[in-house]
């Protein structure tokens, strides 16, 4: 287990350390529609790029240290880039508008003339080497010289301008590669092509194979066949050529690729002969795509990958021998949705949380952190114990929001209990364990609703203490998470500008069970709500509404809640009821099968007792919770 202490020291030093960057460089303009490519010293490379308003220009990095700036509307503005605490900026200005695409025939022989145009008028041609090639200034027609390139702009009066290369040969054009199957069985045709148009075929060998105008080749008997195809201008002949194989029987090729995989992840084989197919000897350890020769590890082992070809009344094949390595692993992405607004100074952090056997609590054992954010962003634990683990992220920026993106587990919860589990190995890589985040609901309204949350051991008011740094939740009536905040250092919180309505408040805290403070009615005549107070039950592990006392409950609400989750076998029932009764208990595993049933009877007011469930194997279990006034559902992890 990596040490949490030195963690957090660490990542305390990465925080605070700035250094000077060195001053952009490149070319700080541009026209509307075009690019320029500026950069920052190579020294430190992986930072961040922004413009100061993306309506004038936008920014995409090109490499470690570089990007390309786009003009978008005329206008100035600021092009930053930042690195932990370090930024260094330029003025970057966009001024008019870049001209349509040349278009026309940009390839020609000397002696001849090809007309360029441009769909935007107004503007003067001029070419960059008048030795290999001129042009009208106003009329658009190059004249190639000799052969070479030369490169052809058309300005207008802005100063924007477009340009494109024209090559000049003193030949005719090099012909494309001839595309086809590059072997033929005795006796069989098959058809060549070349991209570049106007050519025509011919065989060395019409012996050994023939070929038709159309590119038909047919074989005729056992050799080899030089096949050509030729373009003639008037520049000249040009020829490119393939040698295909007239064999009596088919080959199977070499098998190439990467021959070890890691269990969970993939690797490509090839074979230059096409239209055979993938085989695995052994597909509880590897599988592979039968016409994709992509190969997944299944388990850690050996398998022998076969590729088998059919043809001229024979079948032939090669193998490969493959290893699949064991990679401990949990690795995913963190996905922002929407991707913004995200500030580029902010820090994104994950945690890999697991079940301490020794204090029965939920705990982080290793953390990861970004300062990079990017619409997704991959972390991985590496060489974690076999153990069930939690994975939660949280995106700090530098200026809180309260409808900024929520702190959320594996794969989208916002709440510990309800986040999903990884049962992991040391011999697997539990890949794809991705936390998708989302963004609170921007609102607008008068409503207004606030409270205080008291942090004690079940001694109802006497010794409580204000639960400072608390995170809480303002949920609405459809279930939709609007608004989130953190108690003060007096253990107060408040939501504001919210819409008119039905809310309800949660308290999240991991390792407690919340039950949230409900039905809060924000009205045109009562738009404020003040005292939506909760205590913090430190003993059972729960958070719950109260108004005058810490364990002080509407008599009219009955509530219950269990702890602690995960369990070692013993779990403890703690309630609430507004009158005495009976309570049904079922527990039922992940397939639905009744594994546990009992009933107990509960007392009016607070109450606690406990079930024993050390007969349960290690898994996840869905506990129901009902009487004359309770219907809970809870899910626990039994991991002892």
């Amino acid at each position: 287990m990596k040490k949490t202490i030195s963690l957090f020291l660490l990542a305390m030093v990465i925080s605070i350390s700035s250094f000077a960057l060195n001053p952009l460089t490149g070319t700080m303009s541009a026209c509307i529609g075009s690019s320029s490519y500026i950069s920052e010293d190579s020294t430190y490379p992986g930072g961040t790029w922004s413009s100061s308003n993306t309506a004038i220009a936008t920014v995409t990095a090109s490499g470690p240290s570089s990007a390309y700036v786009t003009g978008v509307s005329a206008g100035t503005c600021t092009i930053t880039y930042s690195l932990m605490l370090s930024y260094v900026t330029a003025t970057f200005s966009v001024s008019g508008t870049l001209p349509a695409p040349i278009t026309g025939t940009t390839s020609f022989c000397m002696g001849t003339s090809s007309t360029l145009t441009d769909a935007t008028p107004g503007g003067t041609w001029s070419s960059s080497n008048p030795s290999i090639a001129t042009i009208g200034a106003t009329t658009g027609i190059a004249t190639g010289i000799s052969a070479g390139t030369a490169t052809i702009y058309y300005a207008t009066g802005s100063g924007c301008s477009q340009s494109t290369l024209v090559t000049i040969t003193s030949t005719a054009p090099l012909p494309d590669s001839i595309l086809g199957t590059s072997t033929v069985c005795i006796g069989s045709t098959i058809t060549l092509t070349d991209a570049t148009p106007g050519g025509t075929w011919s065989s060395g060998s019409p012996a050994v194979a023939s070929i038709n105008p159309s590119g038909v080749v047919t074989s005729i008997s056992a050799g080899s066949a030089m096949i050509y195809y030729t373009i003639t201008t008037g520049c000249g002949t040009s020829v490119t050529s393939t040698l295909i194989p007239v064999v009596s029987s088919v080959s199977p090729g070499t098998i190439s690729g990467s021959t070890t995989v890691a269990v969970g992840s993939t690797s490509t084989l090839y074979d230059y002969i096409s239209g055979g197919t993938w085989s695995s000897s052994n597909t509880a350890v590897a599988t592979i795509g039968a016409t994709t020769g992509i190969v997944t590890g299944v388990t850690a082992g050996a398998a022998t990958i076969t590729y088998t070809v059919s043809g001229c009344g024979s079948t032939a094949y090669t193998t490969a021998a493959i290893t699949v390595a064991t990679i401990n692993r949990i690795s995913g992405h963190v996905n922002f949705v929407p991707a913004s607004p995200l500030d580029s100074f902010g820090t994104l952090k994950i945690w890999l949380i697991n079940y301490n056997t020794g204090t029965h609590m939920l705990e982080a054992i290793d953390s990861f952190s970004a300062t990079s954010i990017m619409t997704s962003v991959y972390y991985e634990f590496l060489s974690e114990p076999t153990d069930s683990y939690r994975v939660k992220a949280a995106y700090f920026p530098t200026t809180f929001s309260g409808t900024g993106f929520i702190p959320t587990y594996h794969t989208s919860s916002f709440y510990w209990s309800a986040a999903d589990v990884i049962y992991h190995t040391t011999a697997m890589a539990n890949d794809g364990t991705d936390i998708n985040m989302a963004y609170g609901t921007v609102t607008s309204g008068p409503g207004f609703i606030a409270g205080d949350v008291s942090t004690g051991a079940n001694k109802g008011t006497s010794g409580t203490l204000p639960a400072i740094n608390m995170l809480v939740y303002a949920i609405n009536s459809s279930g939709t998470l609007i608004q989130q905040t953190y108690t003060d250092a007096t253990g107060h919180y408040s939501f504001s500008n919210l819409p008119l309505g039905t809310y309800s408040v949660r308290p999240e805290l991991i390792n407690y069970y919340t039950t949230p403070y409900s039905g809060i009615n924000l009205t045109s005549g009562s738009s404020s709500f003040t005292d939506a107070s909760f205590g913090q039950h430190t003993i059972s592990k729960s958070i719950l509404p109260k108004t005058t006392g810490l364990n002080n409950l509407s008599p009219s609400l009955s509530t219950v809640s269990l702890y602690p989750n995960p369990t070692s076998g013993k779990l403890n029932i703690i309630w609430n009821e507004s009158a005495a009764e009976t309570v049904n208990i079922t527990i039922t595993n992940i397939t639905g099968r009744i594994v546990y049933n009992t009933s107990m009877k509960v007392a009016q007011g607070f109450g606690e007792n406990q079930v024993d469930l050390s007969g349960l194997v290690n898994g996840t279990y869905l506990v129901s919770v009902k009487s004359g006034t309770i219907n809970c559902n809870y899910k626990i992890q039994v991991q002892k």
